[in-house]
């Protein structure tokens, strides 16, 4: 899988809209697990696998990128810790997934824990990473003319 050829502007905007769907995901895993319906909550969550994939690396090879490049690492730092969250994004979906045949109860409390992480990341994402991202590329495209 590669990143996206967008400009940022518009992958940005694209990335905002995949939270959305994100949240609706988890709005339908909360459907299924009320009704029950365990194997369709962990086909959901497998289906949701590449999806998720391709979202964190655009993120990472586009958004993260254009701020190491202009703060390096230590001037980033914040971008790097909330793109750090991925991994255990990816591993509570992981984690989801097997408990969704196994124990209904763990997979609720995996699916709070989800909903809490995404909630504070999509939030930290969307008021602080990605207007700097796009503030940062802006100001070097205008320095580059």
């Amino acid at each position: 899988m590669r990143p996206r050829r967008l400009e940022l502007e518009e992958l940005l905007k694209i990335l905002v809209e995949e939270h959305g769907h994100v949240k609706s995901l988890l709005e339908r895993l909360d459907m299924l697990l009320r009704e029950g319906r365990y194997s369709e909550a962990a086909e959901e969550l497998s289906g949701f696998k590449p999806y998720l994939d391709q979202h964190v690396i655009d993120e990472e090879a586009t958004v993260l990128k254009t701020l190491l490049e202009a703060y390096g690492r230590d001037g980033a730092e914040r971008g790097v810790k909330v793109f750090q969250e991925h991994r255990e994004i990816h591993q509570l979906i992981s984690e989801m997934r097997a408990a969704a045949s196994t124990s209904p109860q763990r997979l609720a409390e995996k699916r709070d824990r989800l909903r809490e992480i995404l909630k504070r990341h999509f939030r930290a994402e969307e008021d602080d990473i990605f207007p700097w991202a796009l503030e940062t590329y802006r100001r070097r495209m205008g320095a580059a003319k």
